[in-house]
């Protein structure tokens, strides 16, 4: 049985995979139901699995959801994220991990990090995300922080990466200086979809996980602003998209007007 439920995934895995435009809607659709038969069956398509990681590394970052490593694929440098699981939330925690592998694999755009697959033999026991590494870091990064002529071409390539997450009717959830990577070409890169919802699905998410500096006033204190439930959306990713062009600004904003 669980063969036939790992089939039939593959299947509507594959027809996911067709971008056709004129197929836009149905597409959309498609990846939808996808992820939510994928949580329900507590399964992945077995075509998200990538074999042959090598020469992994020490642990590079840590958190409090999991440890990324640095390792190789096929010549390349990988990042290999491996998730936490507790006893108490191990169920809650694979769901999770389902819908953020297959939401970021179906993403293709160039300020969005490539999604390679889902590894199950570096760590076993472990279900670890595979993606490219990028050396500079993060915004957030001494590494990965950029010169102050750079700054415009990056927000703009922030913005980008939004518009499209948002035309896939995506919301990322948890946009900040640390979940924007910096590749070696010094472009921007969104990255971290573990917060990532469809903007319009009944059963999204209401847990306030992600960062308080980052929140829309909405996402903090729903009640207040009229709202009984507390929902990330579209206009709570381009909230956080603000605070980040603050984020990445060496000087205070206005800094060139005088105080009246």
């Amino acid at each position: 049985m669980r063969g036939a439920r790992r089939n039939f995934l593959n299947g509507l895995k594959e027809l996911g995979l067709l971008r056709n435009v004129d197929r836009a809607s149905a597409h959309l659709d498609a990846r939808r139901l996808i992820v939510q038969l994928s949580e329900a069956a507590d399964l992945l398509p077995s075509s998200l699995t990538i074999h042959g990681i090598e020469d992994t590394k020490e642990r590079a970052l840590g958190g409090n959801f999991g440890d990324i490593f640095t390792a190789s694929h096929r010549g390349q440098a990988v990042a290999v994220k491996r998730l936490h699981f507790f006893q108490e939330d191990g169920d809650e925690v694979r769901k999770k991990f389902c819908r953020e592998a297959l939401i970021w694999k179906n993403l293709d755009h160039d300020n969005i990090l490539p999604f390679l697959g889902v590894d199950s033999e570096t760590f076993p026991g472990f279900l670890c995300m595979v993606s490219l590494w990028m050396d500079k870091g993060s915004l957030a990064s001494k590494s990965g922080a950029p010169s102050e002529s750079a700054i415009p071409t990056l927000i703009y390539e922030i913005a980008a990466g939004i518009q499209y997450l948002h035309s896939q009717n995506i919301v990322h959830g948890d946009i900040r200086g640390t979940n924007i990577l910096v590749d070696g070409q010094g472009h921007a890169r969104l990255a971290d979809f573990g917060l990532a919802v469809f903007a319009d699905s009944p059963r999204a998410p209401t847990k306030r996980g992600g960062s308080l500096r980052w929140m829309a006033p909405e996402l903090l204190h729903p009640e207040s602003c009229g709202l009984d439930t507390f929902q990330r959306t579209f206009a709570s990713d381009i909230y956080a998209f603000g605070c980040v062009c603050l984020e990445v600004f060496p000087q205070s904003p206005f800094c060139f007007l005088f105080r009246l």
